[in-house]
């Protein structure tokens, strides 16, 4: 059963917010819930205007890094963007690539292999892209950690920039830059993603080289909201502006690839986050899991759409190909999980013989949504094992990893998700090491849900829904506000969708009734009697059906009522 945490409640504080903003005490509460007390900054919350955006000089590095790009200008000299396969490093070497050659510089771009290269800068792509005349490598959503590697680029006569988002090491590496917002301090820009270090970064190119309209910076803030969103950084701050703007720009579809890639995933109407994680997202990433990401920067640069449409239509099939193996996958994974009865540890570990690499980590996500456990997964292929971490809140998987890296012949990752390659004979010593690590922790498994406010039903308004949507975009560090109503009554039960895999309740509380629709929540209803009252928790949405438009109830827990 899960744990309903309401949230501090400040009525003072939220009165006299919800005047200043001129919004619902509701509201008003829920700002404050994301620790937001500050007038000022909660306007910028409901209001995220580009103009909030920091200078981008304010960056760390960025001024020497600009400068090396306008002289290599000068020089004529060959330039390679290289960055990450995932849609984060997809989308931001989309950004600087585009911003290279809209300034009129020599300008390639390289994206390693998933398997064989593995992440980030290599010896053997610097290598050849050096022979390939190349005299700047600028990474992007990576190398802030290659120390080695760069060092051979500095050798071969190469200079490196960086612009990277990731925990820089101790020991930074001999880049001619270091573009990472963790260098600084400002909570502003701290946790941008790999592509809004990359668009800022494009933003000082063009004021370096004297170019004050901004139509074409602007065009670039689609995929800076993708990236974004799709890194799942949180959504407050500098993000927030990234990711509301540009989701207006995405809604355009002015760019041929996102226009494609919306029509092969069935996405008409405007996008959500939603559409974004589950639609755009997933197609892009399928690239780099099951073939090369170089597909996903061709859809996202090209300018015709009868190329675009025919990229897109390759990642559709390639995203329909990672399904079908994560499907199969999978199935081996939970039925291994049951049969070793591993549901019992504190960390699941799974391991199994041809598993794509490029689709463990996620269904390590679905073993830690399945049992609100962290999971790791380990893939072997070809004599070579490679690992998958997943966490929960508040349970840091680096630093238990981290206890085992003399094991590993690769790691990477941050706190809540991280990845290795560990040679097969070591892995049982691994799986030993982890529960000897683990044994003495006290985790707790009880899944939360966090209420942001109780509200009487009377308080379940269209203008309510309606102005829940000023604090759209939900991410990240900005969940979906949730509500709680207790000692209701179901009049009405029945299960929806082919699989009767959803439940739609009809409640009252004697005076009104209102229905709520449970997605996934199928099983509740062997459980809810009319005669017993329960209490629910819920998102609030409105719901257009039929030219009227209503409130939409999206449960997200039943309980029995105490009384």
């Amino acid at each position: 059963m899960k744990k309903w945490e309401l949230y501090p409640q400040d009525p003072t504080h939220s009165s006299d917010l919800s005047k200043e903003l001129k919004v619902s005490q509701v509201i008003a509460q829920i700002i404050l819930n994301r620790g937001i007390k500050d007038p000022k900054e909660a306007q910028a919350f409901i209001a995220p205007r580009l103009s909030n955006l920091t200078d981008p000089f304010g960056l760390p590095d960025v001024k020497k890094a600009a400068e090396r790009i306008v002289q290599a200008k000068k020089n004529g000299e060959k330039i390679a963007v290289y960055g990450d396969y995932d849609v984060d490093g997809v989308t931001g070497t989309s950004i600087l690539y585009e911003t290279l050659n809209h300034l009129g510089l020599n300008a390639t771009y390289y994206i390693p292999a998933r398997y064989g290269e593995g992440y980030s800068l290599n010896i053997d792509a610097v290598k050849k892209l050096n022979e390939d005349g190349v005299n700047i490598i600028l990474t992007v959503d990576c190398g802030i950690s290659s120390y080695i590697e760069i060092e051979e680029a500095n050798s071969l006569g190469m200079a490196v920039i960086v612009t990277d988002h990731h925990k820089p090491p101790k020991k930074l590496p001999n880049s001619c830059a270091n573009v990472n917002p963790k260098l600084s301090d400002n909570p502003q820009t701290r946790e941008l993603s790999g592509a809004g270090v990359a668009f800022k970064f494009a933003w000082a190119l063009l004021r370096a080289f004297g170019i004050a309209e901004n139509s074409f910076l602007t065009s670039l803030l689609d995929l800076a909201s993708l990236g974004t969103i799709a890194d799942v950084v949180p959504l407050n701050a500098e993000n927030r502006i990234l990711a509301k703007q540009g989701l207006g720009i995405l809604n355009g579809r002015k760019r041929p690839g996102i226009k494609a890639l919306c029509d092969v995933a069935g996405l008409k109407n405007d996008l959500t986050i939603r559409d974004i994680n589950f639609g755009l997202a997933p197609r892009i990433n399928a690239a780099g899991r099951l073939d090369h990401a170089s597909l996903s920067v061709n859809l996202l640069i090209s300018k015709d759409p009868t190329t675009a449409k025919k990229y897109a239509e390759e990642l559709n099939k390639v995203n329909i190909r990672r399904q079908g193996v994560g499907d199969q996958m999978g199935k081996e994974v939970f039925e291994k999980i049951e049969r070793l009865n591993l549901a019992s540890e504190k960390i699941i570990i799974v391991s199994g013989e041809n598993w794509h690499a490029g689709v463990i980590g996620i269904i390590a996500s679905r073993v830690v949504d399945k049992f609100n456990k962290p999971a790791i997964l380990i893939g072997i292929n070809e004599g070579e094992g490679r690992g998958s971490a997943r966490s929960i809140e508040n349970f840091n998987i680096f630093k238990v990893l981290e206890s085992c890296r003399d094991l590993f012949s690769d790691f990477g990752g941050h706190e809540a998700a991280a990845g290795f390659e560990i040679a097969p004979d070591k892995i049982e010593e691994f799986k030993r090491r982890i529960i000897e690590v683990t044994a003495d922790l006290d985790m707790n498994f009880t899944s939360k849900v966090k209420v942001d406010s109780n509200l009487n039903p009377e308080q379940l308004t269209l203008n309510l829904a309606r102005e829940i949507k000023l604090l759209d975009p939900f991410g990240q560090g900005n969940p979906v506000p949730i509500f709680a109503s207790y000692d209701l009554k179901p009049v009405d039960i029945k299960l929806v969708g082919n699989t009767g895999s959803h439940i739609k309740i009809k409640f009252t509380n004697g005076s009104q009734t209102f229905e709520a629709i449970g997605f996934g929540m199928g099983e509740f209803k062997e459980m809810l009697k009319p005669t017993l009252s329960y209490d629910i928790a819920y998102s609030l949405a409105t719901n257009l059906w039929n030219g009227f438009e209503t409130v939409q109830l999206n449960l997200v827990d039943i309980k029995p009522s105490a009384t």
